[in-house]
């Protein structure tokens, strides 16, 4: 499935804000000018918490599906 283009822009905003050449998600540690140069990617909670705000700033809402739960019990 293609990346949404709404997903895409938050993105290329992001990266405009660290523009490492290599990672999309760069260690921010010595801050957003340091991100420019890292060679390590941001954790994997700093990257959860960066996906949340580009999920949220789409728009985007998680859905669930119903789902029928079963269990077998004996007759009382």
């Amino acid at each position: 499935m293609p990346l949404p283009q709404a997903t895409h822009k938050i993105l290329q905003r992001f990266w405009n804000v660290h523009r490492n050449p290599v990672l999309l998600f760069p260690s921010r540690q010595g801050g957003v000018k340091a991100a420019a140069t890292a060679t390590t990617p941001m954790d994997p909670g700093g990257v959860q918490t960066t996906l949340l705000v580009v999920v949220q700033t789409c728009g985007l809402k998680k859905r669930s599906r119903p789902t029928a739960c079963a269990t077998a019990m004996p007759p009382i």
